[in-house]
C-alpha cells in the first residue's frame, strides 16, 4: 500500500502536491469571493507562451515564464481598471493574444521537441528540482502575504469602497495578489497542466462555502480539502497510469457534488 514512498520522484510529487495544493487553497477564497476566478485560467494559457519561449531559447523555462505571465497579470489588472473594459475581457483578451502567439511559435519555432499534450495536461512525475523548490518558495510567500495582509484583504474581498475609504492600499494588494496568482500558475503548469491548473485555484472555495459559515472556515476547509484531495488524486493516479491533474480535479468535482447533496439532505 505504501510502497510507491520508497521512489524518489513519488516523494517529490507528493511534496510538490501538497505544496501547490495549499498555496491554491490560500488564494482561491480571495479570487473567487472577489470575483476573479477567471484569472487563473488566463494566466494559465499566458504561461503556455512563456513555457515555449523558455524552451526555445534554452534555458530553464520558469525563468523565462515567471517574469512574462507577471507582467501579464499587471496588464490584465490594469486593463480591467479601465471603465470601458470589464475584468473577463481583460482576461480574455491577454490570455487568448498570448495563446496564439504561443502556438504560433510552437510551430515556427525551431527546436521545439516537447508535445503539445505534455504541456497541457502536465506531468508532476517528471517535475525538477527547480519546480520542487519554487513551489515551497510560493507557498512561503503566499503564507506570508495573506497572514500580513489578511485583514486588508477580507476588506477588499467584501467592500472594495470601503476598503478604499479607509485607506486600505487596494490597487497596489490587487497587484500583488495577481502576482502571487501569476507564480502559482506557472509552476502549476508544468506539472498539473494548462487545461487544468486553474481549477485549484477555484475548487478549494466552492468546496469549503458549502460548509463554512465564515471567511475563517473558507479558508481552513479549503486548506483541509485540498491537501487530502490532491494527496488522494497523485496515489490514485500513480498506479492506474492516470494523468494526475485530471484525477484531483474530477475527485475535486465528485467532493463538491456530494458536499452540495448532503446539505440538500440535511436541509430538507
Amino acid at each position: 500500500m505504501f510502497d510507491i514512498f520508497q521512489y524518489a520522484f513519488i516523494q517529490q510529487a507528493f511534496i510538490i502536491g501538497l505544496a501547490l495544493a495549499l498555496t491554491s487553497a490560500l488564494l482561491s477564497p480571495f479570487l473567487v469571493l472577489n470575483q476573479q476566478a477567471m484569472i487563473g485560467d488566463g494566466l494559465a494559457h499566458i504561461s503556455f507562451t512563456g513555457i515555449v519561449l523558455g524552451i526555445i531559447l534554452g534555458l530553464e523555462p520558469l525563468y523565462i515564464a515567471i517574469p512574462f505571465v507577471v507582467i501579464a497579470s499587471v496588464l490584465i489588472k490594469h486593463l480591467a481598471s479601465q471603465k470601458n473594459l470589464n475584468g473577463d475581457a481583460a482576461i480574455g483578451l491577454v490570455s487568448a493574444t498570448s495563446f496564439a502567439i504561443g502556438l504560433i511559435i510552437v510551430k515556427k519555432g525551431q527546436g521545439f521537441n516537447i508535445s503539445i499534450e505534455s504541456m497541457l495536461v502536465g506531468n508532476i512525475f517528471t517535475a525538477t528540482t527547480a519546480e520542487l523548490i519554487s513551489s515551497l518558495v510560493i507557498l512561503v510567500i503566499t503564507t506570508g502575504f495573506i497572514i500580513y495582509n489578511y485583514r486588508s484583504l477580507l476588506l477588499i474581498t467584501y467592500d472594495k469602497d470601503y476598503a478604499t475609504f479607509s485607506k486600505v492600499k487596494v490597487r497596489l494588494l490587487n497587484y500583488a495578489l495577481a502576482a502571487l496568482t501569476s507564480l502559482f500558475i506557472v509552476i502549476g503548469v508544468r506539472t498539473i497542466g494548462v487545461l487544468l491548473i486553474s481549477a485549484l485555484t477555484i475548487f478549494p472555495a466552492v468546496f469549503s462555502s458549502v460548509w463554512s459559515r465564515s471567511f475563517k472556515q473558507t479558508v481552513v476547509y479549503g486548506i483541509i480539502a485540498s491537501a487530502i484531495i490532491v494527496v488522494l488524486g497523485i496515489y490514485i493516479a500513480h498506479p492506474l497510469g492516470l494523468p494526475v491533474g485530471a484525477t484531483i480535479v474530477v475527485l475535486y468535482a465528485v467532493s463538491v457534488l456530494i458536499s452540495a447533496l448532503i446539505k440538500f439532505i440535511l436541509r430538507r
